[in-house]
């Protein structure tokens, strides 16, 4: 009912793009950052807007240097949307990097009108620009490239752009050793993707080993902050802390940038890791796809997989100790 064809036209001529980035996601937003960036260092007089949720605005506003942003809550309604149309007014591009767009996606396009709209729906006549088959299997950072060299960007700087906060730097330094930090991250989207304890245990073990003289930062998030100070008891050993004053992903960003190292199994930690050129073990189930678009894409990274059971059940917990010893064999501290 919605699915038109798009009205086209020559991309050379684009003069406002707009990204929908609604499913406000962290990590993604961090692999995208370099496209706002490179667009507007080559094109000038571009104008570049973003659609995302609320809690993300300042980010794109403040660090990824877009125009405008348009906040749009988890769930719009028909009528919501509509609005927004009208409120974001006429644009040259939109790009909506969603694989399979839902009725309301289609139905928000169709509203705008735009002479253009990339993404990777392919089946859509909506979607005149398609990359879906086109970056099948790449990076998702390599999409946003591919994007850009269609927008006459053919080499783009990939590196990605990383808020920083002195005031919560000032505020994690008064918990943090003067030792160098290993921090682990053992908490990622999902039961599924969380480390259990012994697991924990088993990686501090193995960090303390390899690097007596240095120390363990068990990161958290606000609703595993009890959880992490229980453990870090339960392990009763001075080599391991976490942060007590930590409440946001800024406090995270912040405690990666003064460590030494990175274990994480959650994806967001893993690109700011990335971002920062620290020396990473990403920790992922064996899900090809996912790992194709999702993984560090960074040099300095080891990855390891957790074993798929019998059953065909992923569960991060599924690791061999003997991966991480390989890694750590090898010097990567």
């Amino acid at each position: 009912m919605f699915d038109k064809v798009s009205g086209g036209g020559e991309l050379v001529n684009t003069k406002r793009v707009l990204v929908i980035r609604w499913d406000a996601k962290i990590g993604d937003s961090i692999v995208s950052s370099f496209f706002f960036r490179e667009l507007k260092k080559h094109h000038k007089n571009i104008k570049v807007d973003v659609i995302t949720a609320p809690h993300m605005a300042a980010m794109y506003q403040e660090y990824f240097g877009v125009d405008h942003v348009y906040c749009c809550k988890k769930r719009p309604n028909y009528g919501e949307l509509k609005a927004l149309a009208h409120e974001v007014g006429a644009v040259d591009l939109v790009i909506h990097l969603g694989k399979q767009l839902k009725m309301k996606d289609i139905y928000f396009l169709r509203c705008l009108g735009a002479g253009n709209v990339m993404g990777m729906d392919d089946e859509l006549d909506l979607v005149n620009i398609k990359l879906g088959h086109a970056t099948k299997g790449l990076h998702f950072s390599e999409k946003f490239a591919y994007a850009l060299k269609l927008l006459g960007v053919p080499y783009p700087e990939r590196n990605y752009i990383i808020p920083e906060d002195i005031e919560r730097q000032k505020v994690i330094n008064k918990e943090w050793p003067d030792q160098p930090v290993v921090s682990i991250n053992p908490y990622g989207s999902g039961s599924a993707r969380r480390l259990n304890f012994d697991n924990v245990s088993m990686l501090v073990g193995l960090v303390t080993k390899y690097k007596p003289g240095w120390k363990v930062c068990l990161m958290s998030t606000p609703d595993t902050k009890a959880e992490t100070e229980q453990w870090c008891d339960k392990l009763d050993t001075d080599s391991v802390f976490t942060v007590k004053s930590s409440e946001t992903i800024q406090d995270a960003i912040e405690i990666i940038r003064l460590s030494a190292a990175v274990i994480s199994v959650d994806t967001a930690i893993i690109h700011i890791s990335s971002g920062l050129n620290k020396p990473l073990i990403g920790v992922y189930n064996p899900d090809e796809e996912n790992f194709s678009e999702w993984h560090p894409n960074y040099e300095k990274a080891k990855v390891i997989f957790s074993i798929k059971k019998e059953d065909g059940c992923e569960n991060i917990n599924c690791i061999d100790p003997k991966d991480v010893s390989c890694i750590l064999d090898d010097g990567f501290l």
